[in-house]
């Protein structure tokens, strides 16, 4: 087991998308073949299919490096926030730019070297620490590096690949944007490594691994090594999907990573809360109290994110999954699939396009409340998702990366996040690595968290937000 770097104990972290948090460049980027432009305060998703039925992530909006960077203030003054998790910034042809080729090349238009050097630099003058989102586990299939590969076996290129018994490359969960690579070449790894320098020489503190379960255990330690030369306070987060104690999961045991984005919880909140289901509630958060003391306290609590519906849309619109046994709250998929195995991409984001927003919000925003009160006191640090604080709403991708509203915020639930902050700070010497007791049944949930004799409690009743209340100071107070 790892000594977690002590500086991440405590901290609100803010997870950016950078295309679409902020433009920051005044003059639209130069154009880039294949690329589509849209304005701003057009959120509405390009959804539909092209001539060649695919479903390409091609329009941005713009967001840039110095759009975070002019924001850094605000996030610090309105929220508290103090730990920035930045979505990758590499040249793809998507707007998401998880299809990676050489994360040593910023795209340009997000900006360039210079313009993340300052992003880092700002923020550690205003006490914030800044994480990288690096990708390893497969790169685009348009990049020139993969292209190589393919066209042309004898390239040293092509063994940084996966290829099946017929020469075929296998793409990750089959998506052919997407090819695996073969994360056991040597010279694969140094790549590798040459990526994690590059961004910690740049100010980062800390890498978040895409998909880092399906890491291997030797490229892991690689990684921990090499950064921990360049910084020994930095943290490495392990994208983790399930329990750390499930399915033969390891890595926060066998010290390849500091911490694990905690899904689970997220999902175990916002099951109880929509649905009651306080038996899965309980259960998620013994198993998470199994995982190293280092590890609980800098777990990256999450609500939602870019892989799963916004959290009003899980606590109040239709189309989740009630039943913990067949999956997550957000696998809404199953009712779309095809008798050959494949979802029905169409019928589903045509469902997502016509309950988009067409529920309860009023409900949803209070629940939410109740979802980010109790987010913001368990053990690890809370990470907002860019938007949610505002009240974005939506189902999955592409709707859940709408752009920031900058000019129509719901300026209710920003109010009730920056009392959070407040409590969040208020309350550090416990909130950082105080020890957890908790209760819940059906309707209420108390969670006490308490350190050298000192308690914070909160109380949920999840039919009846006047009645959430906590143990001390107004700024705790959510109605």
């Amino acid at each position: 087991m790892l000594c977690t770097p002590e500086q991440f104990k405590g901290r609100i972290g803010y997870f950016i998308f950078v295309d679409r948090f902020c433009r920051g460049n005044e003059l639209p980027p130069n154009p880039i073949e294949g690329r589509i432009l849209k304005d701003w305060n057009d959120s509405a998703p390009n959804w539909w299919p092209n001539q060649h039925g695919e479903y390409p992530n091609n329009y941005f909006y713009g967001g840039d490096l110095q759009g975070i960077t002019q924001k850094l203030s605000y996030l610090k003054m309105i929220f508290g926030v103090d730990l920035l998790y930045i979505s990758p910034v590499s040249k793809t042809p998507s707007s998401h730019h998880y299809d990676v080729e050489d994360q040593r090349i910023i795209d340009p238009w997000i900006g360039t070297w210079e313009d993340y050097r300052t992003m880092c630099q700002k923020a550690h003058k205003l006490g914030m620490l800044v994480c990288q989102d690096l990708v390893f586990n497969h790169m685009g299939a348009y990049s020139n590096i993969f292209k190589e590969a393919l066209h042309n076996p004898e390239s040293h290129y092509h063994n940084w690949f996966e290829w099946g018994k017929n020469g075929e490359p296998i793409f990750w969960y089959g998506i052919k944007e997407m090819p695996q690579c073969n994360k056991l070449n040597p010279e694969y790894q140094e790549y590798v490594l040459s990526v994690v320098e590059t961004y910690i020489k740049a100010g980062v503190d800390g890498i978040r691994l895409d998909l880092g379960e399906h890491l291997p255990r030797e490229l892991m330690y690689k990684i921990m090594d090499k950064a921990k030369s360049l910084n020994p306070d930095v943290l490495i987060v392990s994208e983790m999907w399930d329990l750390a104690t499930e399915n033969g999961n390891r890595q926060i045991f066998d010290g390849e990573a500091h911490s694990v984005m905690n899904y689970p919880l997220g999902d175990a909140i916002c099951r109880w809360l929509r649905y009651g289901n306080w038996m899965h509630f309980e259960h998620t958060v013994k198993e998470l109290a199994k995982y190293p003391k280092e590890v609980q306290d800098v777990l990256w609590n999450f609500l939602d994110s870019h892989d799963n519906p916004r959290l009003a849309n899980l606590l109040a619109a239709p189309g989740m999954q009630q039943d913990p046994f067949r999956g997550r709250l957000w696998r809404m998929e199953d009712r779309f699939m095809l008798p050959n195995g494949q979802c029905d991409t169409y019928a589903f984001r045509k469902f997502e396009a016509e309950n988009d927003g067409k529920f309860d919000l009023n409900k949803a925003y209070e629940l939410s409340k109740m979802a980010s009160l109790m987010q913001y006191v368990m053990p690890g640090n809370p990470i907002i998702y860019y938007g949610t604080e505002v009240g974005l709403t939506g189902y999955k991708d592409p709707w859940n990366r709408k752009p920031y509203p900058w000019d129509n915020v719901n300026e209710d639930m920003l109010e009730h996040y920056s009392r959070l902050g407040r409590l969040r700070k208020s309350n550090e010497h416990i909130l950082k690595d105080g020890s957890l007791s908790f209760f819940v049944d059906n309707e209420k949930a108390v969670i006490w968290r308490e350190k050298d004799g000192e308690e914070l409690e909160i109380s949920v009743c999840r039919q009846d937000l006047s009645k959430c209340k906590a143990s001390k100071s107004v700024e705790i107070k959510i109605v």
